[in-house]
């Protein structure tokens, strides 16, 4: 029993968009074909009298199917990328409310916390962030991340003590979401019956229009272009860290350059300083 996507899935996920549409209009399209050429003068004859006159109601009921189990799938589907997007903006915004609160602070104080936030937020953007498209398992080791902790545990000060240590456990949280949704894999049973039932969608249209092949090839593109575009919604957003529409860390990476920036003017002050001493 399969319990996993193969790996060419996440390799078809990450093509820009435009090749994805393509190569799922080519892929509905051949099905079509082949149901047109083959499938239906096969089963109903060249010219349907085969088959007899099949009532649409069969195909609607299969297309209804169809269409109600791509539309329960695309609802948590979406929900599940707005969440990632979410955790995204909630860390962000707590590091950077977190930089913020130690800029009030005297330097000596705070030095360990701002050294141990630049880290933390470098190793994110940088190291873990790039991890999320392919991850596996909801955990990824963090020591930067144990070390701002510390480093916010020997601040000398109590309330800003408690105050960083309540926007840690924020960022922290989100972190936790946004792992869990990188390790959550659809089921592959979830898209072999999706599959079902729109090949099935297209041997019911092809049926109906069995006695005339003009009709049966417009009915069937038409069809298949549908087909095409449901998956299109689906294969977009099922993976919220992978794909031409990945979330990307892009508060992270502002916020990273802001804390660079920061730290160039204190080596510059410091090598001003040691260098008067030494004048003296």
């Amino acid at each position: 029993m399969i319990t996993r996507l193969p790996v060419f899935f996440d390799t078809f996920l990450a093509l820009p968009l435009p090749l994805m549409v393509l190569s799922l209009l080519a892929y509905w399209g051949a099905l079509a074909y082949a149901v047109h050429r083959f499938l239906v003068p096969w089963i109903a004859g060249r010219k349907g009298q085969k088959l007899g006159h099949m009532e649409a109601e069969v195909p609607a009921q299969i297309g209804l199917a169809f269409g109600l189990l791509i539309s329960f799938i695309a609802i948590p589907v979406w929900e599940q990328h707005s969440l990632a997007e979410e955790s995204a903006r909630t860390e962000a915004a707590a590091y950077r409310e977190m930089s913020e609160s130690i800029d009030d602070e005297q330097p000596e104080d705070v030095a360990g916390v701002r050294t141990a936030l630049r880290d933390t937020v470098s190793f994110i953007v940088n190291e873990e962030w790039p991890q999320l498209a392919h991850l596996l398992a909801p955990r990824v080791a963090a020591d930067p991340i144990r070390e701002l902790r510390a480093a916010i545990q020997a601040t000398p000060d109590d309330s800003l003590r408690s105050e960083l240590h309540d926007l840690y456990k924020q960022a922290a949280t989100a972190r936790e979401t946004r792992l869990r949704i990188a390790a959550t894999r659809p089921p592959p049973a979830r898209w072999g019956i999706v599959g079902v039932l729109a090949i099935l969608t297209l041997l019911g249209v092809g049926l109906i229009h069995a006695e005339s092949r003009r009709a049966r090839r417009m009915a069937l593109g038409m069809v298949a272009v549908g087909i095409s575009c449901c998956f299109v919604v689906l294969f977009a957003y099922t993976r919220p860290y992978l794909g031409q529409f990945a979330v990307k860390p892009v508060d992270l990476q502002d916020l990273v350059a802001d804390l660079e920036a920061d730290r160039v003017p204190e080596s510059t002050t410091t090598v001003v300083a040691t260098e008067g001493r030494v004048t003296r």
